[in-house]
């Protein structure tokens, strides 16, 4: 996961939890509809964190993918392959 990401998730976390405490330290309203407001923002951020979980999972993937299709290009299929790169690099030498 690149840092970016990493940063991100952190900051939602950290905005949540900041949001919370506020909420609860300044809410004038009474305890029920403190609670109905605390269990709305959970809500609101399980699914900020649940669709930066899959925007990290779907880069991953994708990443993941590319690298998959580059490694099968690049490997020699037969041994004559190999035995051609070994002529080509003792030439050189």
């Amino acid at each position: 996961m690149n840092d970016r990401s990493w940063d991100r998730l952190s900051g939602l976390i950290i905005g949540a939890a900041i949001g919370v405490v506020a909420g609860i330290l300044l809410a004038p309203s009474a305890g029920e509809d403190t609670r109905g407001t605390i269990k709305q923002k959970t809500q609101d951020s399980l699914g900020q964190l649940q669709n930066s979980v899959r925007d990290i999972r779907d880069s991953l993937t994708q990443k993941s993918q590319t690298l998959f299709k580059k490694a099968v290009t690049e490997i020699p299929l037969d041994d004559a392959d190999l035995a051609d790169t070994d002529s080509h690099e003792d030439q050189g030498a």
